[in-house]
């Protein structure tokens, strides 16, 4: 692990428009792993996406993120651990209408997990549905205390500062999104908290933080010397780890597809043509070192308007959250905080069914183009792969609101 990866963490609350805000959201942030408790849907044979097997529990990766290919560790109801490096990263939720009994053996499972991934380090988020004044709650309920000891015995450091809720319903808010750590990892988790101030059309916060580099050791540098600053920026590299082989092949088979010149043969062109070629098939199938934003910063059916709408829709919710904390007018005046409330609560609620629709509307139209597209080149498409299931393929997403054609890089000529 060379260089800082950034995390988000979230409940989806299993909506549609949560998980593209989501998706959006990592694009705008340049975010590399997001812990998803609730997630809508999770794409199958997708090597960005890993699920527990309820679909309550997932782990996602940006696809330009410049991040090694994250490993599957294990998986179960509520649970989804995978690889990075060396570090594993588990997801978890569980649900509040469960009974205590059954939590109890929900943290033993955790239990088997953790024991068995030793001595390699942890991060464990998710929803957990617990209280206690050990990350910020008020008061402690039976879940919380039953966490807490588990935690102690695990060995986990608990990551979470401050007091901000990170859900927040109309009739309360509460702190059950949470971040436990190895020892060794909990001091490389920089900027840890609670994102107040963004919509993710959830009534759960976001949650950012970044997991730093571990500290070089001093060998780390003594079989060379680095290379000084100006040649990376003299000559383009590539992150060889993060290279897609498919990628590579389509990409490659594309730059062959390429006319003849007709002009006589010359060995300066015919150099500069293989330059060229060489850098469009890198890009293609990897990354480069040393760019985080490079892919797209928003999601294709992304607008102005769509913009316009998250903005109406915060600033409705800070309204909200301003009236509130307002608690000299609830002890004056109860029936008219309480009318206010309401009041501003349904605009909020208008306003985020409006970005709500806006979106589904824009990747409606945005998949129409799509399908479009795929119509045209299906025939291509099929011949770069050897094989034309792909292509139902990437229509079966399609039917489910993935858009698979944002993976493929190749610029047809």
């Amino acid at each position: 692990m060379d260089h800082t990866y950034r995390f988000l963490q979230g409940n989806l609350n299993h909506s549609a428009g949560a998980q593209d805000m989501l998706l959006q959201t990592m694009a705008e942030w340049s975010i590399d792993v997001a812990v998803v408790a609730e997630p809508y849907f999770v794409p199958p044979a997708d090597d960005c996406w890993f699920g527990d097997v309820d679909g309550l529990a997932a782990i996602h990766i940006r696809r330009s993120a410049m991040i090694p290919p994250l490993a599957m560790v294990t998986r179960g109801p509520g649970i989804v651990a995978v690889q990075l490096e060396n570090t594993v990263v588990i997801g978890v939720y569980f649900s509040p209408n469960r009974p205590t009994v059954e939590f109890e053996r929900f943290l033993d499972g955790l239990e088997v997990i953790a024991r068995h991934l030793s001595p390699r380090s942890v991060i464990l988020a998710g929803d957990f549905n617990a209280k206690s004044v050990a990350w910020g709650s008020p008061s402690t309920d039976a879940r919380g205390r039953l966490l807490e000891e588990w935690a102690v015995a695990a060995d986990l450091c608990i990551v979470n500062r401050g007091s901000v809720a990170t859900c927040v319903r109309w009739t309360g808010e509460s702190i059950v999104d949470l971040t436990f750590a190895s020892s060794s990892v909990a001091q490389r988790i920089l900027g840890w908290g609670v994102v107040v101030g963004a919509e993710s059309l959830s009534d759960h916060r976001y949650i950012r933080f970044d997991l730093s580099a571990p500290t070089p050791t001093p060998a780390a540098g003594a079989r060379g010397v680095n290379p000084p600053r100006s040649a990376s920026r003299s000559f383009p590299r590539w992150a060889l780890k993060l290279l897609k082989k498919e990628l590579l092949v389509e990409a490659s088979m594309v730059a062959a597809w390429t006319p003849t010149r007709p002009h006589p043969f010359d060995v300066e062109a015919e150099a500069e043509w293989f330059r060229g070629a060489m850098h469009r098939i890198c890009d293609a199938s990897m990354p480069r070192v040393g760019s985080r934003h490079c892919g797209r910063r928003q999601s294709p059916w992304w607008s102005p308007e769509i913009a316009r709408l998250r903005a109406v829709s915060i600033r409705a919710s800070r309204q909200c959250a301003r009236h509130r904390r307002r608690r000299h007018l609830r002890r004056d005046d109860p029936v008219a905080f309480a009318e206010e409330e309401t009041r501003l609560h349904g605009e909020y609620r208008a306003a985020k069914d409006a970005l709500r629709l806006a979106i589904r509307r824009a990747k409606e139209q945005n998949m129409e183009r799509l399908l479009e597209a795929l119509e045209e080149h299906s025939i291509h498409l099929g011949i770069i792969s050897g094989d034309a299931s792909r292509v139902n393929n990437i229509f079966t997403l399609l039917s489910k609101g993935c858009s698979p054609i944002n993976n493929i890089k190749i610029q047809y000529q």
